[in-house]
């Protein structure tokens, strides 16, 4: 139940944020976003040929992570254009994923997911680096990876590996096209 909510959650924001994205004219009034945000998680489990979108979403892509889910809620929350991750973030998520990408495919014999299962180490590694960003003033992500440490000991995703509730393919595919993007503007 809770990772279904979760997800239509995350999934609703993100098809929102994407609506007011391509509509700036709407971008000036946070209710017509709170209705939007509404009217896009009930239309996420509206069923079209017996299927709903969110089935589709999740079966394609899987549940977002919970930092995923709580960076877009502070993308929604903002009202002024201002980045919450720097560059150095964004390149980490982009470098853990492709790492972990390269790894799937098997074209690096490591298993990166193996110390998300019982690894008292990763835990503590990510509590260190919520404590660190809180500490460098950078609250939205601090906050998403207590939400994440939070999340796995509660098993609010269906799945039990700490990597889950912090990494998805959607984020990683966010983080390297922000780098791209942003290695493109500086050359």
């Amino acid at each position: 139940m809770i990772p279904a909510i979760l997800a239509t959650f995350a999934y609703g924001l993100a098809l929102t944020l994407f609506f007011f994205r391509c509509a700036p004219a709407l971008r000036a009034r946070p209710g017509r976003k709170a209705l939007a945000l509404a009217a896009v998680c009930a239309l996420l489990h509206l069923p079209v040929a017996g299927i709903t979108l969110l089935v589709l979403l999740r079966g394609a892509l899987g549940d977002l992570s919970l930092v995923s889910l709580v960076l877009l809620g502070v993308f929604f929350i903002q009202h002024r254009r201002q980045s919450i991750v720097t560059l150095l973030q964004v390149r980490i998520f982009a470098s853990l994923g492709l790492a972990f990408s390269l790894c799937g495919f098997g074209l690096l014999p490591l298993d990166p997911y193996e110390p998300g299962y019982d690894s008292a180490i990763l835990p503590c590694l990510v509590g260190g680096l919520a404590c660190l960003f809180w500490y460098r003033g950078n609250r939205a992500l601090s906050l998403a990876l207590l939400a994440a440490l939070s999340g796995w000991r509660l098993h609010w995703l269906d799945s039990t590996n700490l990597w889950d509730y912090l990494l998805d393919v959607p984020l990683i595919i966010a983080a390297l096209g922000h780098a791209v993007a942003t290695r493109a503007k500086t050359a």
